[in-house]
């Protein structure tokens, strides 16, 4: 009898020690470990997917469409839950355009999540869900769109990445704008791992608009017409800028060579093609930076437009001579007005005005047309050019100087000093964006003359290097330049060179400024008979787009 009650009290001892674990095992499985377990389980059938935000729109002017985010399918899989890998792969590689052994490859994998196509087209998500494919699913995203392709590539610039953040020109300058704030999905699945629902959804918040000042209609023309000027020619590229001299709105910004904005990261673009040189590139301007010289003299009241100065073929400054462009068919001796030697583009003269004005007041001209350093206009990686600081400069860099040689522009610094001559002697500061830049103004020279400057200007167009510029119907003024390129090692190439043209229309209004730079053209070199004519086209374009009347009376 004691030994059976021993042996049910044994009994009754291991049946409460069990009853005991099993409490302590549902306390830590509900209580202590629950939280851990739950998350475990989410792993398994709960997956959260960042959504990226559509981006701001960015358009013309007038409300032209650049720039869009548009929605698109965006395919995945949780690989655990694929039942079989080599059925699925097969079925969705002509759907997707993938190799099949690809896609095997992402569904074998021991992993809970996989992108197989990223952003495709939403018809592509539609054939997918209609295989009813266990562990596959798809989901919406933005994708960036520039519907007009080819047009404007290295301004708009592009984005990347899963959150389409900018990465080049407009895109990267505003993407704190751009951009909106990220969304999410959780994605339920089942034992197949089907989507089943979406839970707990946080909406992507869309990013700002953005209006730029750029006429969609001029900056097609501009284009177009620096890629004929660039076949025409056989030059290695070109770059234009349009540019509103009175606001510092610029209408057009254009690169060679044009190709399709959407396809920016492709490896057939090369990054000197991606180059927004209007703002990037420096160059020495040649001719056309005389005018700084000329207009240091007139502020300074050293000359009058009508000042007679004797020229020989060449003037000798220290150990460097400086030649006429075209001595030989020179006479030895000639007189020419002030006037005249900027429409004539006398070296000669510029050089004997330059000896007049002097180092120092040279100087503060150049710094006040805003050379030596960024304009500060809202494009990612402008430079500021080069101008020997004053400690630099030798006997002869008062020579070199004034004819555009030993000092380094970009061609968005030289339009924006001729717009300062076209708006009563302010420059303003160039811009993009509109309602987002509050441009700085500064008085370069007195409205006297930046008044005078234009009528010489005038006369170069009418009766000197620039005539090819001339636009039926209104008043042109401008400058050529020929600058010879210069070589790494020192001096300057011989059959190399940089034309260009800069001029403003109409002269007695000026509501343009146009800035033409053609690289290296080898069927003919000078500014004149290369630029020159390309201005006039998209001047005159300009003014029919901008309902500028005549002004001229032919």
């Amino acid at each position: 009898m004691a030994h059976a009650n021993k042996r049910l009290a044994l009994l009754m001892g291991l049946g409460v020690l069990f009853l005991l674990a099993l409490l302590g095992r549902t306390f830590h499985v509900q209580v202590v470990a629950a939280s851990e377990l739950a998350a475990q389980a989410d792993v398994q059938s709960l997956r959260t997917i960042s959504v990226a935000a559509p981006r701001g729109v960015i358009s013309d002017r007038d409300g032209d469409v650049l720039a869009v985010s548009e929605d698109m399918a965006t395919i995945y899989a949780n690989p655990r839950q694929v039942k079989d890998p080599q059925t699925a792969a097969s079925m969705l590689a002509p759907v997707l355009g993938q190799p099949e052994e690809t896609i095997l490859a992402k569904l074998s994998c021991d992993a809970g999540f996989r992108y197989l196509a990223r952003k495709v087209d939403p018809e592509i998500g539609d054939k997918v869900k209609a295989l009813k494919l266990d562990g596959i699913g798809v989901c919406s995203e933005a994708k960036r769109v520039y519907p007009k392709g080819a047009l404007a590539p290295q301004l708009l610039g592009f984005v990347g990445g899963d959150r389409d953040k900018g990465i080049a020109g407009l895109e990267l300058e505003y993407d704190d704008v751009l951009s909106g704030r990220q969304g999410e999905i959780k994605v339920v699945t089942g034992r197949e791992g089907r989507w089943l629902t979406t839970v707990a959804t946080k909406d992507p918040v869309p990013g700002k608009s953005l209006v730029l000042n750029i006429d969609a209609d001029i900056q097609f023309e501009t284009e177009r017409v620096l890629a004929d000027t660039v076949e025409e020619f056989g030059a290695a590229r070109a770059c234009a800028v349009v540019l509103d001299p009175q606001t510092g709105e610029i209408l057009a910004m254009a690169n060679t060579p044009v190709f399709d904005a959407n396809e920016f990261a492709s490896s057939e673009v090369t990054d000197s093609d991606r180059r927004n040189m209007v703002v990037t590139d420096q160059y020495e301007p040649g001719s056309i930076f005389k005018v700084v010289t000329v207009a240091a003299a007139l502020q300074a009241g050293l000359v009058q437009p009508d000042t007679v100065f004797r020229l020989e073929r060449r003037i000798q400054v220290y150990d460097m001579p400086v030649p006429e462009a075209e001595e030989g068919n020179l006479p030895e001796i000639r007189e020419l007005t002030v006037t005249q030697i900027l429409a004539r583009s006398s070296n000669v003269g510029t050089v004997k005005i330059a000896l007049e004005v002097g180092k120092s007041k040279l100087i503060d001209m150049i710094g006040q047309f805003g050379f030596g350093e960024p304009l500060g206009v809202d494009f990612p990686g402008e430079i500021g050019g080069y101008v020997r600081p004053p400690e630099k400069w030798y006997g002869t860099t008062i020579a070199r100087v004034p004819l555009g040689q030993g000092v380094a522009v970009t061609p968005l610094q030289m339009a924006a000093a001729y717009a300062a001559l076209a708006n009563s002697g302010v420059l303003v500061q160039p811009h993009l964006a509109r309602d987002l830049v509050q441009p700085w103004r500064r008085q370069v020279v007195s409205p006297e003359v930046a008044r005078q400057l234009r009528e010489m200007l005038t006369v170069t167009v009418e009766d000197g290097t620039g005539r090819l510029a001339q636009v039926e119907g209104y008043t042109v003024a401008g400058k050529t330049g020929t600058a010879q390129k210069v070589r790494p090692e020192g001096g300057y190439y011989a059959d190399r060179v940089v034309a260009s043209f800069v001029g403003m229309i109409p002269a007695r209004e000026p509501r343009v400024v146009i800035l033409v730079t053609v690289d290296e053209p080898t069927k003919e070199h000078w500014g004149a008979h290369v630029a020159a004519p390309a201005f006039a086209r998209i001047a005159k374009f300009a003014m029919q787009v901008l309902g500028v009347p005549p002004d001229a009376t032919q």
